[in-house]
């Protein structure tokens, strides 16, 4: 049976603004269709939602745990006392490195947007960057950084150069499903003919290169 919708003439012949709303209630015969206008008072609030109906999130203030917080994948042990169990020149194999032996675990995702950050310290020695024949002042190192999710990259800076605050984040839709994530650093290649501190003696002689610490993620789905 066709439904005539109402409409309400205006100056010059035009509609008015309410003309959508109007022709879509007076078109609704189903309660999956009301509008909230139409609807009870408190039809529905905290107390009939499931857990996680909504949104979900998930955090750590000091990740990855293990660390304190502290890039963990390629530390080394072989430095002087009191210095940071950092990347060094011995053990850094360059590349994409991950902060954390272990990927967050995102379970119960229900498909929908995600939105993740992820905030450290970083330090770069720039010493690996600044050659012999680099000239003054030299070509700085940065401590780029990317988030992947199911192995696919999220968001990617270049981050900062020498020591400081870093904060990476991103969002986009994923489907239902639990998800992992990897936070990923990479350093600036040293220079050709920079120090690599190769002729130092062992043990407890190697340089820090660059390291990531005080890490901490905040991730928040939403899927309605």
């Amino acid at each position: 049976m066709k439904r005539w919708t109402e409409r309400e003439a205006a100056t010059a012949n035009t509609v008015s603004p309410d003309t959508l709303n109007e022709e879509l209630q007076s078109s609704q015969s189903s309660m999956t269709t009301l509008s909230r206008e139409q609807m009870p008072a408190n039809f529905l609030d905290p107390s009939r939602l499931e857990d996680y109906a909504l949104h979900r999130a998930w955090a750590s203030a000091r990740w990855p745990d293990t660390r304190q917080g502290q890039q963990e994948a390629d530390s080394d042990t072989n430095v002087e006392n009191r210095t940071w169990q950092a990347s060094t020149i011995q053990v850094h194999a360059g590349g994409w490195t991950n902060i954390s032996n272990a990927p967050i675990a995102l379970t119960g995702f229900k498909g929908g947007s995600l939105y993740f950050e992820y905030g450290c310290n970083v330090y770069a020695n720039n010493i690996f960057a600044l050659g012999v024949n680099d000239g003054d002042p030299g070509s700085p190192g940065y401590m780029r950084m990317r988030v992947l999710v199911n192995g696919v990259t999220l968001v990617e800076r270049r981050g900062k150069a020498l020591m400081g605050r870093q904060r990476i984040f991103g969002s986009a839709l994923f489907p239902a499903g639990d998800l992992t994530v990897q936070v990923q650093f990479r350093l600036t290649e040293p220079s050709g003919d920079a120090n690599s501190n190769t002729n130092a003696a062992a043990p407890n002689n190697n340089v820090v290169f660059g390291h990531v610490y005080s890490g901490r993620y905040l991730a928040i789905g939403r899927w309605r």
